[in-house]
């Protein structure tokens, strides 16, 4: 993880929200290398994360252990919002980063209260959390009707970095919904369709365009 100052461009997304740059001059930028944790389930949360760029995939573990693929933020959205609005200390959902993620970040031990009376920002917390939860009402019933290739080629499509998929395929197992040796044979067959091709690092996306097409819009907030 690298810690910087945010630079006045990147504070300007924060007008977004309602939020004037020059209140938050001291706020600081976080980056993130993809596979590195930005917030985990249970663990402290201790601020407000803006995302500037990049990916991040939002999980959430069950009572076996196992976790559930929620969503994405696709260099847009809030990180702790629910966790502000609710008071909570902990995190409710484990954020890694997919790809290389920056974020702004905002302490919430200094502007949390600032921040709820902030009637624009709250309004426009409230419009995203409500985004979310139609979201992840769609994604849930995706994990439950969609077939695995759908999931699988959306999650391909999200967490692939420079056209090459390298994730641990046992973690994408249990993300996606399904046994190892039903992801195998989903892997193979698209290589076998030309839409992947395995390599020694991975797994090439030959095909973008089929991959897109059968991904959708799955995981996507």
């Amino acid at each position: 993880m690298e810690k910087r100052r945010a630079h006045e461009a990147e504070l300007n997304l924060l007008s977004q929200y309602g939020l004037r740059s020059d209140e938050y001059k001291d706020a600081v930028c976080l980056s993130f290398e993809p596979g590195e944790y930005v917030v985990r389930e249970g663990g402290a949360i201790g601020g407000l994360f803006f995302v500037v760029s990049g990916k991040a995939k939002i999980c959430l573990s069950v009572s076996s252990g196992r976790q559930l693929l929620l969503c994405y933020f696709v260099s847009s959205g809030i990180i702790g919002d629910v966790e502000l609005m609710t008071g909570r200390r902990e995190a409710f959902s484990t954020v890694q980063a997919a790809t290389k993620l920056t974020c702004i970040v905002l302490p919430l031990s200094d502007y949390a209260a600032a921040l709820k009376e902030n009637i624009v920002f709250v309004n426009r917390i409230g419009k995203g959390l409500a985004e979310k939860l139609m979201q992840r009402g769609t994604n849930g019933a995706v994990t439950i009707l969609q077939p695995l290739e759908n999931r699988l080629c959306a999650y391909i499509l999200q967490t692939s970095d420079g056209g090459v998929f390298r994730e641990n395929l046992t973690e994408v197992a249990q993300l996606v919904g399904a046994s190892y040796r039903h992801l195998l044979r989903c892997l193979d067959k698209l290589r076998r369709e030309g839409i992947l091709r395995k390599t020694p690092s991975g797994y090439q996306i030959t095909d973008p365009r089929a991959l897109r097409d059968r991904a959708g819009d799955l995981y996507v907030t």
